[in-house]
């Protein structure tokens, strides 16, 4: 998707045509990256619960491992584990996936506000015009 928008450009003065299709374009792909979002949220919500949890099992398997070992230990044992720093390493990449999404989705709605800004521009040229 990112290829799209590095193509996608507006002209200067699009014909009444061009910005229909270009809306149309622009909110097709609004509408995909919506259902991206969604997708990557439920994902990072599932990789958050995933870690949460693994760090809460391996707390209390450490805890019970090392008795006597104080609360920053226990942290750093758990914060360390191999298991916990790879479901971090997923949580981290699903948010920055959706940060990636989420910047995108500005992008072309900013693009979408622009054609409707410029068809009523043009809408209002139009009438001026038939006056």
């Amino acid at each position: 998707m990112e290829n799209k928008t590095k193509e996608f450009i507006i002209s200067s003065n699009p014909s009444p045509a061009e910005i229909v299709e270009q809306l149309a374009y622009v909110t097709n792909t609004i509408a995909f990256l919506t259902e991206q979002i969604s997708k990557l949220k439920n994902i990072m919500a599932d990789a958050e619960d995933y870690y949460k949890q693994l760090c809460d099992e391996k707390y209390l398997m450490y805890s019970d491992e090392y008795p006597r070992t104080n609360q920053v230990k226990l942290k750093a044992l758990v914060n360390t584990d191999d298991d916990v720093v790879k479901a971090k390493a997923v949580l981290q990449e699903a948010k920055a996936k959706l940060v990636i999404a989420e910047g995108n989705y500005k992008s072309w709605d900013n693009r979408y506000i622009t054609l409707r800004k410029i068809g009523t521009l043009k809408t209002v040229e139009m009438q001026t015009i038939e006056r």
